[in-house]
């Protein structure tokens, strides 16, 4: 990745609110084949209800501005997805904390290669050194079951917060990810 921005949805302009939009449909609706709003509406963006002005979203960018890597953020103590959408997944509700966030539409799609851990690692390193200048401790989220073994090689563990739900070709949890210095320095470790 030539660049990494970290923007609130305020502070994306109209074409990279409409790259970004794109992009993430592409990704998710076109792709991944998920069942989601505007699946059924070709041409369109992918956003959702929890999108909103003060959502923070994680682009990663070739050297042509092309997006290469994305993930968004809520904080836990406004609706976000999991709580809203996946609840059954947890085994114990959540309480709203400033120090827990959520990460959800996590990618590195591009040029048709689905996962590359070195844009992987890039991106997480950047939501670590922000999530740490927030003083956020711990993200959470949904995600397949087969994301636990890339993790791993990237030193990081997905704890499991509840049941393990059956998904169109994988198998969804929900986990969290504990945000520490180092978490941080296995991510700027680029032998490992």
């Amino acid at each position: 990745m030539e660049e990494i921005a970290i923007v609130t949805m305020d502070n994306l302009s109209p074409v990279a609110r409409r790259q970004l939009g794109r992009y993430r449909r592409a990704v998710f609706v076109e792709h991944m084949k998920w069942d989601l709003p505007s699946a059924g509406k070709p041409g369109t963006e992918e956003w959702d209800e929890f999108d909103r002005n003060d959502t923070t979203h994680v682009i990663g960018y070739t050297e042509t501005r092309q997006i290469c890597g994305y993930t968004r953020l809520l904080p836990t103590t406004r609706p976000y997805l999991l709580a809203e959408v996946f609840p059954d997944l947890m085994s114990e509700p959540l309480a709203g904390d400033p120090r827990i966030w959520e990460m959800s539409r996590f990618t590195t799609l591009h040029d048709n290669v689905a996962i590359d851990l070195q844009r992987m690692r890039q991106l997480l390193r950047i939501v670590f050194q922000y999530a740490i200048c927030l003083e956020i401790q711990r993200l959470i989220g949904v995600a397949p079951v087969s994301m636990t073994r890339l993790y791993r090689r990237l030193g990081l563990e997905l704890r499991a917060m509840g049941p393990v739900a059956p998904a169109r070709g994988d198998r969804l949890a929900a986990f969290s990810l504990d945000v520490d210095r180092a978490g941080l320095t296995l991510l700027c470790d680029r032998s490992a």
